[in-house]
């Protein structure tokens, strides 16, 4: 079952998640994906993922003021140019959550909330937030394009088909609107950031142009491509295909660039142009191998910079940036099934997006830089990103563990169980016993309901240099092809066991460009930062920390259980590490906590650590 074909799930009760009819697009895709996107209450996750997944649930999608995201529709404008976007990507979080949780609470706001947005549609088919003289301005096909893509998952998860007809009336008044035919408007001049910001509309658009069959949607979305490169236009795949620099792209805007590449993927999946799957990979490596933050941050001050960039405070780490960037990976993991994306899945996930939620699940911080404070909130008033974060948060079920031709494919690692189907319709249950990334060992059951022959990868992380695999007790050579898994094919039967071992190990990195003279610390997937709730008694502040060394054995970096003021989670860590106190040039041992937990409780935090000066230059 695969969400490619973004079908629609016919399901019962309220509260009941399991999808009991599922009705196909009406165009198939040009390019069937490698890895299928997983339905997502065929996996469940327990240990530090499914903590935060289900504290997003808990606490912020389901007690979220409904009314609060409705106020912009009911009374015109809203409070803010882009109000209008709250709704839409609520809708959308919060539906993948429900499906999740089964939580009928939960489905009974998603019922409500969806009511009452469609009785602000106007007869034209205006489904947002200006008055009307200004109309198309600004955020205004920006939230037209997350109304669509809420509503298109809550008629895809709930069967209920209402909401579609308002979405083909929003898509044919933007239709009507748009083009470049006499008498329409321009769509770049429409909002704001050169035309990222309303181009993005391309990806619900290609959606609802497979869920349709309406060709005047598909004919929008090339519109919008030559809109592209028309002269005032942002120039975004002529520019990634010759340049090959997402900072060259319109004027760099980073959340909205993304969303338009995540468009531009779902575009290649349709109609298979591979010029555009090509611009796609070109801005994917320039932004992992010169814009990327050690966290998985993409950029600073909204943009993207020139090479190597990366100041620790100038609005670092834009939550939505993240959270694109998250759904970019995504994507180019279905498409192509390599383990590269998956890996900067993990590292993204582990680090910068857990980092910008708040450890309850309760807030979002809107940049989550490399130091100072996470500036968690939770009312939404000048803030876009705390309706971001819970989206990231909603899909992780939907790429974790999957399948692709072969059998099952195993992408981050996490405790919980799943019930997935291979492409021939065979059930197979897994159950995964781990405290990862809290430990190295990953136990899985592997329970297919009749005995069968089908594959198994198991993605191997790039900062483990001796992974372990066992199958029944049985050492098989942990081996990763050019997909970057390892692949383990055999006749599975149910009860059959695989013992993956991770040696996570501790690593320094020695700063360079704008941390000239500091080092960061990582131990596996974790990027660590010192917390000052941690420091020693004589250390006031974190402006007092040094460091001695940039030799690891010399920090003698050692893991130990968390203490309990900062325990999130039954498999938390802290990391102890040699140190010097900058003030009486004491050494000291100080805790460091990884940035995902680093600061939850308010305090001040360091991901960059400065070295003593006897050790600046040193490697």
């Amino acid at each position: 079952m695969k969400l490619t074909m973004c079908l629609f799930l016919s399901l019962g009760t309220v509260g009941f998640a399991a999808p009991s009819e599922l009705v196909r697009e009406q165009v198939a895709v040009a390019v069937p994906d490698r890895q299928d996107c997983q339905i997502p209450d065929r996996v469940h996750l327990t240990g530090w993922l499914g903590t935060r997944i289900a504290a997003s649930e808990s606490n912020r999608l389901l007690k979220i003021d409904t009314d609060r995201l409705l106020e912009g529709y009911r009374k015109r404008p809203g409070r803010q140019s882009y109000d209008g976007e709250h709704v839409g990507k609520w809708l959308h979080a919060a539906t993948l959550a429900w499906v999740y949780t089964g939580d009928p609470a939960l489905r009974k706001k998603l019922d409500y909330t969806v009511t009452e947005l469609l009785k602000c549609q106007l007869p034209d088919g205006y489904l947002g937030t200006y008055i009307d003289k200004d109309r198309w301005t600004q955020w205004d096909v920006w939230a037209h394009k997350y109304n669509l893509i809420g509503l298109l998952t809550y008629v895809q998860y709930t069967g209920n088909r209402e909401p579609l007809q308002a979405c083909r009336r929003m898509a044919d008044l933007l239709c009507n609107t748009f083009g470049d035919q006499p008498r329409k408007r321009d769509l770049i001049t429409a909002g704001e950031h050169a035309g990222l910001a309303p181009t993005s509309v391309l990806e619900p658009m290609v959606l609802l142009y497979r869920l349709t069959g309406e060709p005047r949607y598909l004919d929008f979305c090339k519109y919008i491509l030559r809109a592209w490169e028309q002269p005032n236009g942002p120039k975004v795949i002529s520019t990634l295909l010759t340049l090959k620099r997402v900072d060259r792209v319109g004027d760099a805007k980073a959340y909205e660039m993304l969303s338009c590449l995540n468009g531009a993927l779902e575009y290649y999946r349709t109609v298979g142009d591979p010029q555009i799957l090509q611009a796609c990979l070109n801005a994917w490596q320039d932004i992992v191998l010169r814009r990327l933050y050690l966290t998985g941050a993409a950029s600073y001050g909204e943009v993207f910079h020139d090479d190597f960039d990366f100041p620790n405070v100038a609005n670092v780490g834009e939550t939505c940036v993240t959270v694109t960037w998250l759904q970019f990976n995504a994507q180019l993991l279905r498409l192509t099934g390599e383990a590269r994306f998956a890996e900067q899945l993990e590292h993204v996930v582990l680090n910068q997006l857990l980092g910008a939620q708040q450890p309850d699940g309760a807030a979002w911080g809107y940049y989550v830089q490399m130091e100072g404070k996470k500036p968690y909130v939770s009312y939404l008033d000048g803030q876009c990103c705390l309706s971001s974060g819970p989206r990231g948060i909603a899909l992780i079920p939907t790429f974790a563990l999957t399948t692709d031709a072969d059998g099952l494919v195993l992408n981050l690692y996490d405790q919980g169980s799943a019930k997935l189907a291979l492409r021939d319709g065979t059930p197979v249950s897994l159950r995964l016993e781990t405290l990862y990334p809290g430990e190295d060992r990953i136990r899985i059951t592997v329970s297919p309901d009749v005995r069968h022959s089908f594959t198994i990868r198991l993605r191997l992380p790039d900062w483990c240099e001796a992974p372990s695999v066992r199958i029944n007790g049985k050492r098989v050579a942990p081996k990763a092809a050019a997909d970057g898994y390892c692949a383990v094919h055999r006749n599975w039967q149910a009860g059959d066991r695989i013992e993956l071992t991770l040696r996570q190990e501790a690593r320094v990195l020695v700063g360079d460009h704008k941390n000239l003279g500091k080092i960061a610390l990582c131990y596996g997937p974790l990027v660590l930062a010192a917390d000052s709730v941690l420091l020693p008694e004589q250390m006031t502040n974190l402006t007092a920390l040094v460091m001695p060394a940039t030799n690891i054995n010399a920090l003698a970096l050692e893991p130990q259980p968390a203490p309990l003021r900062v325990k999130t989670w039954p498999g938390a860590r802290a990391f102890r590490v040699n140190a010097i106190d900058g003030k009486s040039r004491a050494p000291v041992q100080i805790p460091l906590l990884p940035f995902a937990e680093a600061g939850g409780a308010g305090t001040e935090y360091k991901v960059w650590l400065p070295l003593a000066a006897d050790q600046n230059g040193k490697s």
